[in-house]
Formats: structure tokens, sequence, C-alpha cells
């Protein structure tokens, strides 16, 4: 059982929910310890870029410097800042394009300031705006490294002012006007920082409530997340834990087109192979045990079969062994004589019947057994088999009754091997049947039979009268070595060979058998194909 801790939802959902903190929390403390100081390296590229470009785009010469005030009314509006141009030679500030009374510094060529006055200048900055660009005019003068950048190397140069004449975060940057190789006039630009630092304070003011937001709903998310990933796995682990149990009716949802839903269907395709597999195992072995029972009731019927046989042929060989001697003695004399020659001969026959008959069964179980299908008249055949039989059917006192429903019906198949189906048929029926019983061979037409264009069957018939088959032993009856009667007594045991050898020449046919208990007897019946000579006869 996996402990909640070590589930892979818990780890999921907190491993995400930490990460995710850690991360925004650091977002928020680098955010608001630079974010100020980004914005303000932002906003002195761009106010030094703006002017740079803006000088480049239209100052040609110091002639035009009266009339390139009137293009900063632009600039000012798009980067919310003051533009000016500074005279080196009297130290006075252009601020626009109106008229408005302004300060005018005096400097030296060195910048050292010399007077400070006040006239009409045309402007249309704000009303602080000429005193942001004297304060940051004062305070590049004061700084005789950026003025010898911008007059002597040309460079355009950005600062920070945070004097209050400027305002707090105050930003300027200066580029120099050139004429010829002298730089005569400067331009100036500067903008305040003070809207961006009131922003950054109330944001740092607000990223207390902004975390707390963040928190809940990144425990929220991770939550819902580490349950969508973990479900699906959860479900997997279930159905492999039920597969390991030989439970392969579990099956994963394999809906999602994602890693995971292709293992549910491998998994799934997994299940469904071991099931088949294990179903054919099952199978498999119900057919290997069927196959060993079967080749222990084989076994046991051989052991029969050879006590059977040897029964069988121990007595005619001991009968004939005794009156052989006994002719040898001379002890039989005349008609004594003929009746020991007799039974000597009516064994020997009885053992050749047995061996004879266990060689066709050898030949027909082999499968090389040719048969030699020919049209042939079964009721005669059945007449003369039963006048063969006579004797036997006498010594019973049984009558035999041939009921032929066509006595002229011609049918194909091998007319000898047909007549052994019949022999033993009757024989069998002979010593089954009741002392003073009865036997009945019959032909019935079969379906299609007279209709054209349709191959008829003829059904024969063999029954007895006398005790019938044991139900359970109904199924075995036609395998090999098989004996109702277990006692082996000449009246009534038979070898197992007879029913054995009439199985396979019927099988051999494709001719439809059984055999039945009938109220009285037992019933066998086999069938045959009619012989298109039927049709023409009739």
């Amino acid at each position: 059982m996996i402990s909640r801790f070590n589930k892979i939802s818990t780890k999921l959902f907190v491993l995400t929910s930490l990460f995710l903190v850690l991360f925004f929390t650091l977002l928020m403390v680098v955010q608001s310890s630079f974010f100020e100081s980004y914005y303000e390296r932002k906003k002195i590229n761009e106010l030094k870029s703006a002017l740079v470009t803006f000088r480049d785009s239209n100052y040609t010469s110091s002639d035009i410097v009266d009339t390139l005030t009137e293009k900063f009314q632009e600039f000012e509006k798009v980067y919310s800042a003051t533009l000016a141009i500074g005279q080196m030679k009297d130290g006075s500030l252009l601020l626009g394009t109106q008229p408005r009374l302004t300060i005018v510094q005096t400097v030296d060529k060195n910048g050292n300031f010399l007077q400070s006055k006040q006239q009409l200048i045309k402007t249309t900055v704000p009303d602080n705006g000429p005193s942001i660009a004297l304060s940051a005019m004062n305070r590049w003068k004061s700084d005789a490294g950026l003025v010898r950048r911008v007059l002597d190397l040309g460079e355009t140069v950005s600062f920070v002012n945070k004097s209050a004449e400027m305002g707090p975060n105050a930003i300027a940057a200066i580029a120099p006007l050139k004429n010829g190789t002298a730089t005569e006039h400067v331009l100036l630009a500067v903008a305040s920082l003070q809207p961006v630092g009131e922003a950054a304070s109330i944001v740092k003011d607000f990223y207390i409530y902004f975390l707390a937001l963040a928190i809940a709903l990144i425990v929220l998310l991770t939550y819902v997340f580490s349950r969508m990933i973990s479900r699906p796995l959860v479900d997997l682990n279930n159905a492999a834990a039920r597969m390991a149990k030989l439970d392969f009716t579990a099956k994963c949802a394999a809906d999602s087109r994602d890693e995971i839903g292709s293992l549910g269907g491998t998994l799934n395709f997994l299940s469904q192979n071991l099931k088949d597999t294990l179903g054919q195992l099952h199978t498999a072995n119900e057919q290997l045990m069927a196959d060993i029972e079967n080749e222990k009731r084989l076994e046991r019927l051989r052991r029969e079969f050879v006590a059977s046989v040897s029964h069988e042929l121990k007595t005619p060989i001991s009968l004939i062994g005794g009156y052989v001697e006994g002719l040898k003695d001379g002890i039989a004399e005349g008609e004594r004589r003929e009746e020991y020659l007799d039974v000597i001969a009516e064994e020997t026959e009885r053992m050749a019947n047995i061996v004879g008959d266990m060689l066709d069964l050898s030949q027909l179980e082999s499968g090389k057994f040719n048969l030699r299908k020919e049209p042939f008249r079964i009721g005669a055949l059945a007449e003369s088999l039963t006048d063969k039989m006579f004797v036997e059917l006498a010594k019973k006192r049984i009558s035999c009754e041939v009921d032929l429903e066509d006595a002229d019906a011609t049918v194909i198949g091998d007319e000898f091997r047909i007549g052994q189906v019949l022999t033993n048929l009757l024989s069998n029926a002979i010593k089954h049947a009741a002392e003073m019983g009865k036997i009945r061979i019959r032909t019935l037409e079969g379906p299609g039979s007279g209709v054209p264009g349709m191959a008829g069957t003829l059904r024969i018939e063999v029954y007895n009268d006398g005790e019938p088959i044991p139900a359970e032993e109904l199924p075995h009856i036609w395998n090999t070595f098989y004996t109702v009667d277990k006692s082996g007594s000449r009246q009534f045991g038979g070898s197992g060979i007879g029913l054995a050898i009439v199985k396979n020449i019927l099988s051999l046919h494709g001719s439809e058998f059984g055999v039945r208990n009938e109220p009285g007897g037992v019933l066998f019946y086999f069938t045959l194909p009619l012989s298109d000579e039927n049709e023409s006869g009739a």
C-alpha cells in the first residue's frame, strides 16, 4: 500500500506549488528591486537615441538653429520631454517657438559662468521647462568630463540629475551641434522619472496582496494539474495490479492522445493478448488432459483387447491342440474323426477371422486404404449375407427379417467393404439378440431421393431385440478394443475390433452412421449415396 506522502499526486502537488511560489516570489523581489533602475536605464537610452535621431534628421548647419525649435513640439509630445538649444558662445537657451521670458546665462569658451539675465525667447514647453533645462545645463557644465566628451569628442552624453531644480529623478541628454569642426551649439533634452518612481512604490505595496492571490491560484491550479496527471496513472496502476492477479478484464482509459493514453492502449493490447494466450493455454491444457485421459483409456482398452484376443485365441488353440493329440493317439475313429476335423477347421477359421480383422483395422487406421466405389444392389448384398449366417441364426433360433423399401435400389460404395460392415453389424446383432429373438434389416430412402438434380441417399438399419446398451457406453462402442461385455465369454464377448472396422469403413465412405437404443432392443444405422441408375431405371 503506497503511503499518502509517496503518492505521485502528492509529490506533483507539493513540488509544483513550491516551485511556482518560489518563482513568483523571486520574480516580485527582482522586479521591486531592479524595475526602477531598469526603467531609468531604458528611459535614458531611449531619450539619448531619440535625441541623436532628431539631430541627424533635422540639423544640417548652424544657419537653421533658430528655425530648429519649430520642430521641438512633436518630439516633446512623443517623449514627454523638454528640448532646448544651448549656445556655447553666450550661454543662451532656445526652448521653443512661442515667445516666453526665460533665463539666459553667459559663459566663456571654457564653460565658466560670466553673467545671467532674463530675455524673451520662443518656447512651447511647460511652465517649468526653462528651469528644468537650465538645471540640466548647469549639471552638465559642472562636469568637466561630460563637457569635454560633448565639445571635444562630439559624443552624445546622458545623465541623471537629482537636483531640486530639475526635480527628483530627472534625466537629460546633450548632443553637440557642430558647425564644421567647431561646436557652437548643443541640443538638450530633459525628461522626468517621477511618475515611474511613484508607480514602483505603489506596486511594491500591492505585491503583498498579489503574492497572496498568486499563492492561492497556484495551489488550486497545481492541485488540478496533479490530479489530471496522477489520475490516469493511478488507473493504469490499478489495471496493472489486476493483470498481475491474472484478471484481464481490467481496461485502461485510453481516450487521451498523449503518452499516458498510448501507454493505456498498450496495456489494453497486452491484457487482451495475455487473455487470449491464457485462454489458448487453458484450452490446450484441457485438450492435453483429455488426450492423457484418452491415452489412459486406450491403454486400458489395449490391455482388455490383449486379454480378450488371448482368450479368443487361447480357446481355439487349446481345442485344436487337444483334438490333434486325440487324432494322433487314434482315439477318434470313423464319424468321430470327422467331428474332430470339423472342430479343428472351425477353430482355425475363427483364429483366421480374428487375425484378418486385426490386419483390416490396421490398414484402415493407417489412412493408406483406397476404396473401390462402384454401383451395387444393397438389397441383394443384405439377403446374401443373411443366408450365409443362417447357421448362427439357427443356433439361437433368431428370426431375421429383411425389409427393403426398394429391393432394386443401387448405391455407390465399395461392395466388399460394405459387406464387411453388414457382416460385423449382423454378427454383433446375433451376439446380443435374445434367445428366440428377432433381427431386422431395413432400408429407407433419405432426403433428396427421387428429386431431379439432387443426390439422394439410402439409410440402412440393423435392429436386434435384447438388452439396451448402457447410455454411458454408447459414445465408446466405436472405439478400437472396446467391448461392452467385459467378461470375455465366448458366448457374448467380442474382440472389440468389429465396430471399429465398421466406423473406419463408413468414415471413408463419408457416411452418416450411429446407434441408439430402441424400445426392446438396439438399432444401428448408416447411409450410402444412391446411384444415378435408380433415376434412369425409374
